[in-house]
């Protein structure tokens, strides 16, 4: 079986800007949109997909907020969540033989140092990244009664749905460690 090995970063950018200027009706056709508006007010904003759906984000109140809404870090572990979910259920469904899953418990965890957001004087740029640092933690697998799962199929399972999940792509194109151990809750 074939694995994905991940690409680097430099690897990453590059693919997505020959293809972002590419004009090939052909690539148009494969390509997924998404928008979002909002608007905010002091630290809160409230924002709307173009799918319909509501979503809303605040910051603590010891760094000003009104703590009224997930903060958009939860937000984008949320979306690393349901993407994740998503895709496996996608590769499992795949995979031959098929691998049905009846659910997904997560437990993530992630940090970054606050000074890449916080550091001063404002208007020098911060000597440390912003960005998560680290996102650990684990994905337990439950499949549907009567289904079989090799450790070799779960590592597949796990490093296609890593692969796949666009959520996932940022945060390694950020450099961001991903430690995250998938786990077959059928036999643990």
């Amino acid at each position: 079986t074939a694995r994905c090995l991940r690409p680097s970063t430099h690897q990453i950018f590059s693919h997505a800007s020959e293809k972002d200027s590419s004009n090939d009706a052909d690539e148009s056709i494969h390509r997924k949109y998404y928008s979002i508006t909002g608007t905010g007010q002091r630290s809160t904003v409230k924002m709307e997909t173009n799918t319909g759906h509501n979503l809303q984000t605040d910051v603590p109140r010891k760094i000003g907020g009104g703590d009224s809404a997930p903060q958009p870090v939860e937000h984008l572990l949320a979306a690393l969540v349901g993407c994740t979910q998503a895709t496996a259920v996608y590769v499992g469904r795949m995979m031959k033989p098929r691998l049905i899953i009846d659910r997904i418990e997560f437990d993530i965890h992630a940090h970054r140092d606050e000074r890449g957001a916080l550091e001063l004087p404002i208007d020098e740029c911060p000597k440390i990244p912003a960005r998560l640092q680290r996102v650990s933690g684990k994905v337990m697998v439950y499949f549907k009664k009567g289904v079989q799962v090799s450790e070799e199929q779960l590592k597949i399972l796990g490093e296609q749905t890593e692969a796949r999940c666009p959520v996932a792509n940022m945060m390694h194109a950020s450099n961001c460690v991903m430690d995250i151990q998938w786990v077959n809750g059928d036999i643990s």
